[in-house]
């Protein structure tokens, strides 16, 4: 067997060892290869570090990137926030003021109905008898045409023109004075003592303030989009034509003027001079609108 002597030399002393050849020989290869590994893994390490350092720098500035966009979103929703909050505050306060209006214009109260039965006479009725006639499709848009919902509202007439009991409602009835035949009936007649006060039930201009037939004394007043009120058989007009009115204004006494059985007051609601049920504008869940046209 081939042996080979290595000296190992130290600062102390020096020290002989005998290997064997062939394991110098074997060893060799194997430790030019761990050599050229390591080598190898340094540059692949060199290598993955730089390349996570780029990533690293990269994701930093995306994590900027995404914080600043966050700021800007949060920025952009605080505004949209304050606006809705603002517009919110403005709409509380509308409200505010319809439920106002509404509520004095007693729109969620519904009068007592003491209209008799057919065939009997009633002492609380009148107006002019008018011809039946077939009702037509209601095409009024006040509401599209209106620039502010309260100012809408206040310029259609809802509500209670006198608090009495309704004695004799829209369409059909029997002859008031008899009790029997039939007649178109062109409003609503509430029950009531002469002398109590009338009210307008929507802002307008007076358009007539006088005696006209059956109707007796009557206040006729003009809305906007094409609305009328008309109040008959007054016992004093307390307003002339021309006048402004706000909703809610006494336009005069109740009494029995022309066409009458006894103390009522004759209250229509018109469109475009069609007769609409007034009974429909008295409350805001009312069954839709019925017109009449002559």
């Amino acid at each position: 067997m081939a042996r080979s002597t290595v000296l190992i030399v130290s600062p102390t002393h020096t020290r002989s060892l005998e290997v064997d050849a062939r394991l110098l020989a074997w060893l060799r290869p194997a430790l030019i290869g761990l050599s050229v590994a390591t080598v190898l893994l340094t540059g692949a390490l060199a290598v993955v570090g730089q390349k996570y350092l780029s990533e690293g720098a990269t994701s930093q500035q995306q994590i900027g990137h995404l914080q600043q966009e966050l700021g800007h979103l949060r920025q952009l929703t605080s505004a949209e926030i304050n606006a809705k909050l603002a517009s919110l505050k403005k709409s509380e306060q509308v409200i505010v003021e319809l439920q106002t209006y509404l509520q004095a214009r007693g729109v969620h109260v519904r009068p007592v109905s003491i209209e008799p039965p057919a065939g009997q006479p009633n002492p609380a009725a009148g107006g002019p008898a008018l011809p039946i006639a077939r009702s037509v499709p209601f095409t009024g848009s006040f509401a599209h045409d209106a620039h502010s919902l309260l100012q809408a509202i206040q310029a259609v007439p809802l509500g209670l023109p006198h608090a009495g009991p309704l004695s004799s409602s829209f369409g059909a009835r029997s002859n008031p004075f008899t009790g029997r035949g039939s007649e178109h009936h062109g409003g609503l007649d509430f029950k009531g003592t002469s002398g109590e006060p009338v009210q307008v039930t929507a802002s307008g201009k007076v358009s007539f303030a006088g005696w006209r037939g059956g109707y007796g004394k009557v206040v006729e007043v003009s809305h906007a989009h094409g609305h009328a009120t008309l109040y008959g058989h007054l016992s004093r007009i307390d307003v002339e034509a021309g006048q402004t009115l706000a909703a809610g204004d006494v336009v005069g006494l109740l009494g029995s003027t022309g066409r009458s059985t006894g103390p009522h007051l004759h209250y229509e609601v018109l469109s475009r001079g069609n007769r609409l049920d007034p009974q429909q504008f008295l409350a805001l869940n009312a069954a839709p609108i019925k017109p009449w046209m002559e």
